[in-house]
C-alpha cells in the first residue's frame, strides 16, 4: 500500500490537496493511504511510514524545507513534492532538499495529477505478492482468494483454537488455512523470521527490539521466545547491514 503524507498549515489547501490526490490515486486503481497534518511536528511526532510526501513551504511552526530536511533523514527514499505560493523558493527546494517536483498555490489538479504519475513511475518496486486462498477478513469478509505484498504484511500468527493463520497488516487482518511450517520455509528469503513459536514478523517493520518486546512500526508490541532471541537477533543484524 502505497503511503501518503499531506502537509499544510492551512486547513483549505489541505482538504484541497487530499481531495485532489483521492480522485488521482483511485483513479489509478492503486492501494493507498494518506495522512493529513497541520503541523510539521505532528507529522514527524506521527509518521511511521512514508513513500510520498506533498509539503508546504511556508508553515509558521516548521518550515516545509526544514521538514522535509528530517523527513529525507528518516526515510531516505521519499519522494517529496512542495506546493507553495512563493515561485522564489522552487530552486532552494531542488538543491536543498531534492524534491521531486514543485507547484505553485492555487494546485490545479491536471498539473498535480501529471507529477503523481511520473513519480509513480520513478518508485522502486513494491516487492513480491503472495496469494492467499479461502480467506476471511476482521470484518466477516469472506475471499476465494486476495493478493497481498509482502512488505504491507507486519506479521503471521498460528491461531491454534481455530487451526488458522493470522496475516496482521496495518489497518486490518484476515485469517486462512494454511501449514505453517511451510509458510515459514517459504517467505524466508523474504526477511520474515520466526521470533516464538507460532509467529512469524516481517523484519522491515521493526521499529527497535528492547529485551524480549519487538516493537512494531504501527505500535504492536510481540515477544521473542527467549531460546530464539540469539538467532532472531544475529537475523535482525543481517538484515540492517543488508539494507543499511
Amino acid at each position: 500500500m502505497l503511503e501518503i503524507a499531506v502537509c499544510d498549515d492551512d486547513i483549505a489547501d489541505l482538504e484541497c490537496a487530499v481531495n485532489m490526490l483521492h480522485k488521482i490515486f483511485t483513479s489509478q486503481k492503486i492501494a493507498y493511504h494518506i495522512e493529513k497534518f497541520m503541523s510539521a511536528n505532528q507529522m514527524l511526532e506521527n509518521i511511521s511510514r512514508i513513500d510520498i510526501g506533498i509539503l508546504d513551504i511556508s508553515m509558521e511552526e516548521l518550515n516545509g524545507i526544514k521538514l522535509g530536511r528530517k523527513l529525507k533523514e528518516k526515510f531516505p527514499d521519499v519522494k517529496l513534492v512542495y506546493i507553495t505560493s512563493y515561485e522564489e523558493y522552487c530552486m532552494q527546494v531542488i538543491n536543498e532538499v531534492h524534491a521531486f517536483s514543485f507547484l505553485c498555490k492555487p494546485l490545479e489538479y491536471d498539473k498535480l495529477e501529471m507529477q503523481m504519475l511520473e513519480l509513480l513511475d520513478q518508485l522502486p518496486d513494491t516487492g513480491a505478492e503472495k496469494d492467499f486462498y479461502k480467506v476471511t477478513d476482521s470484518n466477516g469478509k469472506e475471499y476465494l482468494s486476495i493478493k497481498l505484498k509482502l512488505r504491507d504484511i507486519l506479521y503471521f500468527e498460528y491461531i491454534k483454537r481455530s487451526r488458522k493463520v493470522l496475516i496482521a497488516l496495518s489497518d486490518i487482518t484476515y485469517e486462512y488455512d494454511c501449514i505453517f511450517e511451510k509458510l515459514v520455509e517459504e517467505l524466508q528469503p523474504y526477511d520474515f523470521v520466526v521470533n516464538c513459536r507460532g509467529n512469524l514478523v516481517n523484519l522491515r517493520h521493526i521499529e527497535k527490539i528492547k529485551g524480549f518486546t519487538i516493537y512494531m512500526d504501527n505500535g504492536k508490541e510481540l515477544q521473542i521466545a527467549q531460546k530464539r532471541s540469539s538467532d532472531f537477533r544475529e537475523e535482525v543484524n543481517k538484515f540492517l547491514q543488508k539494507n543499511s
